[in-house]
């Protein structure tokens, strides 16, 4: 029954953030159905049902007959909060649930659900921007907790610029450069997403320790950096063009150097975790990848010329472990 009705909770967080109920709420205000009924013209009966189930779930709690946030939701899905996640809970709502509807399709032609592979170039072409921008706004929140949980897993004092292959937002390179004080940092991305990091790099006021550049990673990858950073990148691609990326990674970095792969891993027998798992059907309904085991990440690694490989675990949104190798 639980399996059966995921979608009945996840629905409830979605409306609730799209009514903006939790930014009404910040700062400890609190809300009676009755209010709640009249500011968002909602008939009293599905204001009552929406704010009970909300506190059901624990995103509300209720003292005095007034509604206010939980912790939980004032800290990830009030607008402006430094790690809001309400970006990825809309690009969940408007993109993903409709191409989850279809997954038996996906299973049927492994092929895409979210996007048509035979009339655009990627996942991104010619796509809403408003949804692009969902899309940039949600991996930066799930990038920002990740990797605060990476740093305190993977110890990065011992190397002085990280090159962020696919860096997206630079969100990793922002937590990143905050926990480790002598650590400098360049987002590697197409030009019009390393826009968009210049943007978070500047909001975050590091503009003097992380730099970005432009470019495509299955063409070349800059040079003077001694850790490389693949963080939800190889997930997205199938064997061959990852084995492709190790080997240009290893061929970029200076002897010492080392390369981290931080990923939902799923285990070397294949049957679980589900989180990794059900990241790996996400990945047949938008890419061509899915999610790889630590034994294939060493394997790969190990065939580019990467040594001293291990596996290092930790819990965090978008990862559960992160595999290493150094060239020697």
């Amino acid at each position: 029954m639980a399996l059966s009705t995921g979608f009945w909770a996840f629905k409830t967080l979605a409306a609730a953030h799209e009514l903006d109920l939790f930014s009404r709420l910040a700062g400890g205000a609190g809300i009676t159905v009755a209010r709640l009924a009249e500011t968002l013209g909602l008939h009293p009966r599905p204001a009552e049902m929406l704010l009970t189930g909300c506190a059901a779930l624990g995103l509300l709690e209720k003292t005095d007959g007034r509604y206010r946030n939980t912790p939980l939701s004032e800290a990830y899905l009030v607008r402006g909060k430094p790690y809001y996640f309400g970006g990825f809970v809309q690009m969940a709502d408007k993109r993903l649930y409709a191409g989850w509807g279809k997954l038996a399709e996906a299973l049927r032609t492994n092929r895409p659900t979210t996007w048509d592979p035979d009339a655009q170039s990627s996942m991104f072409d010619g796509e809403d921007p408003m949804v692009l921008a969902l899309f940039w706004e949600a991996m930066h929140s799930v990038s920002a907790m990740t990797a605060r949980k990476l740093g305190e897993a993977v110890d990065f004092r011992h190397f002085r610029r990280l090159l962020d292959i696919g860096g997206g937002s630079g969100a990793y390179d922002i937590e990143l450069c905050k926990q480790y004080g002598t650590l400098r940092a360049t987002v590697f991305d197409l030009p019009h997403v390393t826009a968009i990091a210049a943007g978070k790099i500047a909001e975050a006021g590091l503009t003097d320790r992380i730099d970005t550049a432009g470019g495509s990673f299955f063409e070349r990858l800059p040079g003077d950096h001694d850790m490389h950073l693949l963080s939800m990148i190889l997930h997205d691609w199938d064997e061959a063009k990852n084995r492709a990326l190790l080997r240009r990674s290893f061929e970029a970095l200076p002897s010492g150097g080392a390369v981290v792969i931080s990923e939902l891993l799923v285990n070397d027998e294949k049957t679980g975790p589900a989180p990794a798992a059900l990241m790996s059907l996400n990945m047949l309904i938008e890419t061509e990848g899915r999610n790889y085991t630590p034994a294939e990440y060493a394997a790969w690694l190990e065939e580019a010329g990467f040594r001293h490989i291990e596996t290092v675990w930790f819990e965090a949104p978008a990862a559960n472990g992160a595999v290493i190798g150094r060239k020697p």
